[in-house]
């Protein structure tokens, strides 16, 4: 009677190894081994087919990730946003470009949306005039209205308010804050509903 144990191992090298072992117990012989090897769809081969694609319809790619199983979720981006009818276009433009005979998968092209953290130097200059939240490497949390950003350095205007001690009138100070983008471990627009 023949017995099937399956083994998934994860690679370093973004592969998934698969291991049947079938093997009968005939006496005291040697089990049969039989190995089978599956290839995980890569983030590289995904920004490959989609780097000259996405900027010629004037886009750009956020993000890129193959999951485990191959599920790959990609966030597209322009300086005036992504249309549903752009995320789809690039979907089926992708799923062309793969081939599920060989690899199966599962595919969702997406804009990042405000909850995500800003990864690109264009998204900032996307998102100038909003509020951010950033989280500096060294744990340093500042809140302010994003100016701009040139040469790999954001300028945020943070505000700080003060209470005289004596005559209990608030003060608002205004400050300049200058952050290179190697000093953000993260930095998220902040949704205002005010007007």
């Amino acid at each position: 009677m023949p017995v099937t144990i399956k083994l998934a191992v994860f690679c370093r090298l973004n592969y998934y190894i698969y291991l049947c072992t079938e093997f009968y117990m005939i006496g005291d012989r040697c089990p049969l081994f039989c190995c089978k090897y599956h290839g995980m769809i890569r983030d590289e081969a995904i920004r490959e087919h989609l780097e000259e694609e996405l900027i010629r319809r004037g886009l750009f790619l956020v993000e890129a990730a193959v999951k485990p199983v191959n599920r790959i979720i990609v966030y597209i981006d322009s300086m005036a946003g992504v249309t549903l009818e752009e995320c789809m276009s690039v979907s089926r433009y992708l799923e062309k470009k793969l081939d599920r005979e060989v690899e199966d998968f599962e595919l969702e092209v997406s804009s990042p949306g405000l909850d995500r953290p800003l990864k690109l130097p264009v998204q900032y200059e996307k998102n100038t005039g909003r509020m951010l939240d950033v989280l500096k490497t060294d744990g340093m949390k500042v809140t302010g209205k994003l100016l701009g950003i040139s040469t790999g350095v954001i300028q945020l205007q943070t505000e700080t308010t003060e209470k005289n001690g004596k005559t209990g009138k608030k003060t608002t100070r205004q400050e300049l804050v200058e952050i290179k983008l190697q000093e953000i471990k993260t930095a998220k627009v902040i949704i205002s509903l005010k007007k």
